[in-house]
C-alpha cells in the first residue's frame, strides 16, 4: 500500500496460540494491505517456538523495516485478552515514536486483510470502532452452525442484558486510539479470555467511549482447529454472568 505522511501510525497486535502457516499467509496479506508506517506484534503463547519460527520467517520476506515486526514470547497460554493487553502494554512502552492507533485481530486468518484495512480507514476521530458480523452488508464464511449460532445468540443476550446497541460483542477485529488503549493498561482485568472482548466494551463504555461498528467479512480459518474449547465456552459464560452481576450492583 503507498504511504499518505498524513496518515497515522498504528500497532496490529495478532495474539497466537499454536498458530503455522494460517498466520504466515495472514502476514503476507497484511503486508500489502497496511501502510508500512504500521507495526506488527504478534504476542506468541505457544508452547512450543513453532508459531514463532514460522512469523520469523514470514517476517523475513515482508517489505517493511524490521524495526516495524516484533514478536513478544510468552511459555505459558495466558488467555486471549490477556494477550492482547500485553501486546499493548509491550506497544506502548517500547515501539518508538507516537502510536495513534491499536488494532487487535484473530491470526488464524478468520479476519481478513481487506476488513483491517477498513478499520484502518475508519474515521479517525473515534477512539473505538468494532469490526462487526452482525451488521446488514456483513457476512460470515464457513462458520460451523453451532459456532454461529452461539455466537449470534451470545451477542444478542448481551446487548438486551446491557441495554446498549451494539451488534457484535465478542469479535476481535478492533481499533482503539491511544487513549482507549491508556484506560486499558489501567484496569485490572477479570477475565483472560475472548470474554475479555465483551469487559473491554463495558469498561470504555464506563469511561465515556463508545464505539462504532462497520461492517466486515468474517471467514472460518482454513488451517488448523480453533482454541475456543468446551472449558473456554464454560469459562466465558461464568465471565458474562460476572459482568452482568456487577452492573447490577451498580445500578441497586
Amino acid at each position: 500500500m503507498s504511504l499518505d505522511p498524513k496518515e497515522p501510525i498504528g500497532v496490529i497486535v495478532l495474539p497466537a496460540y499454536c498458530e503455522t502457516q494460517s498466520i504466515a499467509d495472514l502476514l503476507l496479506e497484511l503486508d500489502v494491505a497496511v501502510p508500512s508506517n504500521w507495526h506488527f506484534l504478534v504476542v506468541d503463547d505457544s508452547p512450543t517456538e513453532s508459531t514463532t519460527n514460522y512469523v520469523n520467517r514470514t517476517f523475513s520476506s515482508l517489505s517493511r523495516e524490521s524495526s516495524n515486526l516484533h514478536i513478544l514470547r510468552n511459555l505459558t497460554k495466558s488467555g486471549r485478552g490477556a494477550a492482547v493487553q500485553r501486546g499493548f502494554q509491550y506497544a506502548a512502552n517500547y515501539i518508538a515514536g507516537t502510536l495513534d492507533f491499536f488494532i487487535e485481530m484473530d491470526s488464524d486468518g478468520s479476519h481478513t486483510a481487506a476488513s483491517v484495512n477498513k478499520m484502518i480507514s475508519a474515521p479517525k476521530a473515534n477512539d473505538f470502532v468494532i469490526g462487526s458480523r452482525y451488521l446488514n452488508s456483513s457476512s460470515i464464511s464457513g462458520w460451523p452452525l453451532f459456532r454461529r449460532f452461539f455466537s449470534k445468540s451470545l451477542n444478542f443476550f448481551l446487548r438486551k442484558t446491557f441495554k446498549v446497541p451494539i451488534f457484535d460483542w465478542t469479535n476481535g477485529l478492533r481499533r482503539y486510539s491511544m487513549r482507549a488503549v491508556q484506560i486499558q493498561l489501567e484496569h485490572e482485568f477479570k477475565n483472560d479470555g475472548f470474554i475479555c472482548l465483551s469487559e473491554q466494551i463495558m469498561l470504555l463504555l464506563k469511561n465515556g467511549i463508545s464505539p462504532i461498528e462497520i461492517p466486515i467479512t468474517f471467514v472460518n480459518r482454513t488451517h488448523g482447529s480453533g482454541s475456543v474449547t468446551t472449558h473456554e465456552l464454560y469459562k466465558s459464560l461464568r465471565g458474562i454472568l460476572g459482568l452482568w452481576m456487577k452492573s447490577k450492583i451498580r445500578t441497586q
